[in-house]
Parts: structure tokens; C-alpha cells; sequence
């Protein structure tokens, strides 16, 4: 992970060289957070772009290791929750989607009674449009052992969402994989020593992104800070910085 206090340090040596003047604690937390979040939406992006490359065969053998290195970036945002019950809805059953979720993987069923406890149903994502077209048919119509989910939106009661699961006496034992958000980083104080804010670690909160991704956060929340800076003397500063700490 990413120090958030040697992001810090570095914008405001950056500041204070070029006189560009000074961040407070609650605006870098606010460029920090959205920095996080723009790498975190391209690695998914990418990604996906990836994906579709090597699907249509139109990639080159360099894009399996860019595929690989941008999947190994995401899998540290991969979590698992069970889905807590909310309430049957007409031939579904609804759930509370989990925390923070970005993308949904997978959703399980354990089916009941238990006769395998390793053997799990995958239930088959759809539509609101496709799923009133399987419900409706003989053939297709969802059962415990074929069943079948679509995300509702957020309410104020369900501010997740909803995972709603069709056939209805599926009403426990969900569970779900999922990609979730980064936590916001946070640059946390709680005294001021000569008129400055002093560093509270222990209240403190990283960046979640590789090390490797320091010098395009500092670029990102430089430039969100309406500044304009080369991402070469980002980099150069940053390695100065680290450097003199290692140093002390």
C-alpha cells in the first residue's frame, strides 16, 4: 500500500518549492479520495478492454501479461459476504447487496438441507426483462437447483441495492463474491504543533493501491488541486522524499 503521509509530504514539498501554496488536510483528503478512485475505475477498464482483445484475437502475446498484471491489481479489492434476507417480493426473494461492492462476481446458494457442504449452486445472473420472459416459460422457469439473480437499485431502505433472486423459497444461505471499492484514504489529525496539523497514524488511512502507483497520486492530486505538473519531476520528488526518510 501507499503511505498516505508520503503522498502528503511530497505535494507539499512539491507546494512549497514552486510556491504554489498550501493544501489543507481536508482538501488533500478529498483530491486523495478521488485520485483513488480514478487509477481504481482505469484498472477496471483496462481490464475489461484487455479481456475483449484477447476474446476477438486482436491483441498481440504482450496483452496476457498486461490482463495478469491488471487482474492481480484488482483481486486485492475481491471480498465475500452472506447476504442478509430482506423480504419476499411477488415470485422473488430479496437481499440486501453487500458493503461497498463495485461488481458482482458470483452469487452462491447453499441448497437446504445441507447434503454437501462443498458443493454450492451458482446462481445465474439476468435482467428485469429476461428473467419475466424465463418466469414465464415451463421450460426455463427458475428452480432451486437453476436459479436466477438481477441487482435492484438503491433505495433508502436498501442503500446497496438488492440482490433479487428468483425462485422465492430461496430465502437464506446466499452468498456473494464480489470486487468492492477502495477505502477512502483519510490524512488524519488530532493536534497542531506551531499552527501546523500533526500526523495521527493510528486514526490514519493508506491508499490501498500498489506502491508502484505513487507518483501518478501525487500527479493526480496535484492536478486537482489546479496545478499542472510533469509526471518525471512527480516522480524525481517523490524518490527525494523517500529517500531522506529512509535516510533518518
Amino acid at each position: 500500500m501507499v503511505s498516505i503521509n508520503d503522498v502528503r509530504e511530497t505535494v507539499l514539498a512539491i507546494c512549497n518549492k514552486n510556491n504554489y501554496g498550501y493544501i489543507s488536510p481536508d482538501d488533500f483528503n478529498l483530491y486523495a479520495k478521488q485520485a483513488q478512485l480514478e487509477i481504481f475505475d482505469g484498472y477496471m477498464a483496462q481490464y475489461n478492454n484487455a479481456i475483449n482483445l484477447e476474446k476477438t484475437s486482436r491483441a498481440g502475446s504482450d496483452l496476457a501479461d498486461i490482463a495478469e498484471g491488471l487482474r492481480e491489481n484488482i483481486e486485492v479489492f475481491i471480498a465475500a459476504a452472506s447476504l442478509t434476507y430482506n423480504a419476499p417480493v411477488g415470485q422473488f426473494s430479496t437481499f440486501n447487496a453487500p458493503d461497498n461492492w463495485y461488481h458482482i462476481n458470483v452469487i452462491n446458494y447453499e441448497p437446504q438441507p445441507v447434503t454437501n457442504p462443498n458443493v454450492l449452486v451458482e446462481v445465474q445472473k439476468s435482467s428485469r426483462l429476461d428473467i419475466s420472459r424465463l418466469l414465464n416459460s415451463n421450460l426455463t422457469a427458475p428452480t432451486t437447483t437453476y436459479p436466477v439473480y438481477f441487482i435492484g437499485q438503491a433505495s433508502v431502505a436498501t442503500p446497496n441495492g438488492t440482490i433479487t433472486i428468483a425462485p422465492n423459497s430461496i430465502q437464506s444461505d446466499v452468498s456473494a463474491v464480489y470486487v468492492r471499492y477502495p477505502v477512502d484514504p483519510l490524512w488524519a489529525y488530532q493536534t497542531l504543533t506551531n499552527g501546523e496539523p500533526m500526523y495521527d497514524v493510528s486514526l490514519s488511512q493508506d491508499f490501498e493501491l500498489s506502491e508502484e502507483e505513487e507518483p501518478r497520486l501525487i500527479q493526480k492530486i496535484l492536478e486537482k488541486a489546479g496545478l499542472s505538473i510533469r509526471e518525471p519531476e512527480v516522480y524525481r520528488t517523490a524518490m527525494a522524499n523517500d529517500n531522506q526518510q529512509q535516510q533518518q
